[in-house]
């Protein structure tokens, strides 16, 4: 069956099976077809055909040169597992076939969609960019034998993919996981390893919480004692030297690049005004007090520090420029968040230069200072091409109309119904269902499932306000990477499947299946989890 053709009724034909199965389509596919189509987050079109592909060791990858790097990264994926090193062209020399094209009249499928076509002859995959590109070929992953994950050769497997038909675009753009790299420092590896993951189950941003009152986790080449004092715990607490330190700009950029290759942007936070009692350990003068601090382990001090950035210091707002700006240059991301959580007011209230502005700005109280200094800092954001993300606190006390929220605390709905009736754009991470560093039995993986509830009352009353999903990992309880890994997985599948999958074309039942399919995936991610 050919399906390469460019006319424009073949391409309505193929807008009108998506909006189909977007808007109505309830029923779930089959259980025959069911057993062949493990795939997760579940493609929003899918026609099974008759037949399968085998891959050989005569098949060849084609593709031209606005594709070369996912050409490569598909030949690096079936490689090691298959034996095959596939010989990638820009013509088809003969023997079965894996292309990659793109095309301007898939237009419709955005920065992420994709066409896959598989025959007993060849599998192709088209999208309108190279984006979509990627989840093609993730999916193609998922479609052959769980043994094509293995990194060594496996015998007596036969390379067969099911003949099928997918049309496939995201649902939300923002799908994403937050790591705590503050409380408990996490390497290089154990981070492309869940760029890895993110990227084989279609997440796209990975959060970096590189900032917190546990440690300063990026070098500054303008502030040296950032990474010598505040990415170290203070030595009377004797924490293990793999839980502190600090990622070298080069490290960025190594992280970068390997994530831009997989489809994830990686997303650095830089907390203000709270959480900040790290930098008070190296810089104290940019502190109300100006008392120098330690640094200790989560559990070792209060939770929450009155000491916070001083509002009123023009040194307060001349270091941030300055992180901001080298954070800027390391990483591409259209994001930066900068916190705004859990900030108290306490010390702002009897400091002379937080009054001062207060008074001066005809601020009507603490709350407004707040958001005085988060619109200084987003301008200077925006100054460097970039967009601002904040925690809901960013809400109290006036919010900018350009800000993007990140809802974290459940029950703040009216906060979030402000937020995106103004215009705001807001991305979902509530406790009650995104927390993954809180308990199985709090947050079940079924639980997360059901966030659609949330998702729908937002939808309903402001539609399109909803810049897509994300789960929080806080890394002060599960500090190694199994505890970790137990935390995230298998409940970041489940995320994923929010996040991608239209609403009407989804239902536990028929994911659960699928998750317990993918745990074989998962052992050989070299991911632990948890089998409820």
């Amino acid at each position: 069956m050919k399906h390469e053709g460019t006319g424009m009724m073949k391409r309505m034909l193929w807008i009108f099976s998506l909006c189909l199965i977007l808007y109505s389509c309830k029923e779930p596919l089959t259980e025959e077809v069911q057993a062949e189509i493990q795939v997760i987050p579940r493609p929003q079109v899918i026609t099974v055909l008759e037949g399968t592909f085998e891959m050989t060791s005569k098949t060849s990858i084609k593709a031209n040169r606005d594709l070369m790097v996912q050409a490569e990264q598909l030949r690096d994926y079936l490689s090691p597992a298959s034996g095959y090193v596939l010989p990638i062209n820009k013509r088809h020399t003969g023997g079965n076939l894996i292309e990659l094209k793109l095309l301007d009249e898939l237009s419709t499928l955005g920065e992420e969609g994709y066409e896959m076509t598989i025959t007993s002859k060849k599998v192709l995959i088209t999208a309108h960019r190279p984006k979509g590109i990627i989840w093609g070929i993730q999916t193609l992953r998922q479609l052959f034998p769980v043994e094509i994950l293995r990194e060594a050769a496996v015998d007596d497997v036969a390379w067969e993919l099911p003949c099928v038909n997918i049309l496939d675009k995201p649902r939300f753009e923002w799908r994403g996981l937050m790591i705590d790299y503050s409380r408990t420092f996490w390497n290089i590896s154990h981070t492309k390893k869940y760029i890895d993951a993110l990227s084989y189950y279609k997440m796209n941003r990975l959060h970096m919480h590189l900032t917190d009152d546990q440690g300063w986790r990026i070098e500054i080449e303008k502030y040296p004692a950032l990474t010598e004092i505040a990415s170290q715990f203070d030595t009377v607490y004797h924490e293990p030297r793999e839980r502190e330190g600090y990622y070298s700009r080069e490290d960025i950029r190594e992280l970068v690049r390997y994530a831009e290759a997989r489809g994830v942007e990686l997303i650095p936070e830089i907390e203000m005004p709270g959480h900040t009692t790290e930098v008070f350990a190296a810089y104290p003068e940019l502190s109300c007090t100006g008392d120098t601090l330690s640094v200790h382990p989560f559990f070792m001090g209060p939770g929450i520090h009155n000491e916070i950035f001083c509002a009123g210091k023009k040194e307060t707002f001349e270091f941030l420029e300055n992180v901001l700006s080298e954070v800027s240059e390391l990483f591409p991301s259209e994001y930066i968040h900068i916190g705004g959580d859990e900030a108290p007011k306490v010390l702002w209230k009897t400091c002379p230069h937080c009054q001062r502005v207060i008074k001066e700005y005809s601020l009507k109280d603490e709350d407004e200072l707040q958001s005085w200094f988060i619109r200084q800092v987003e301008g200077y954001i925006q100054s460097k091409g970039k967009k601002l993300i904040g925690w809901d606190e960013i809400t109290e006390g006036g919010l900018s109309g350009t800000a993007t929220v990140m809802f974290w605390r459940a029950g703040m709905e009216n906060a979030l119904l402000s937020a995106v009736e103004q215009g705001n754009m807001v991305i979902l991470t509530p406790t009650s269902h995104c927390y993954f560093d809180y308990t199985y039995d709090r947050i079940s993986t079924e639980k997360v499932y059901s966030l659609e509830s949330i998702i729908d009352k937002i939808e309903t009353l402001n539609p399109g306000k909803i810049l897509g999903v994300q789960a929080n990992f806080w890394s002060h309880i599960d500090r190694t990477e199994p505890g970790m890994d137990r935390q995230i997985f298998p409940r970041l599948l489940v995320l994923a499947e929010v996040g991608w999958t239209e609403a009407l074309n989804r239902e536990w039942d028929h994911f659960s299946p699928r998750l317990e399919h993918h745990y074989q995936s998962l052992d050989l991610l070299d991911i632990y989890y948890t089998d409820e």
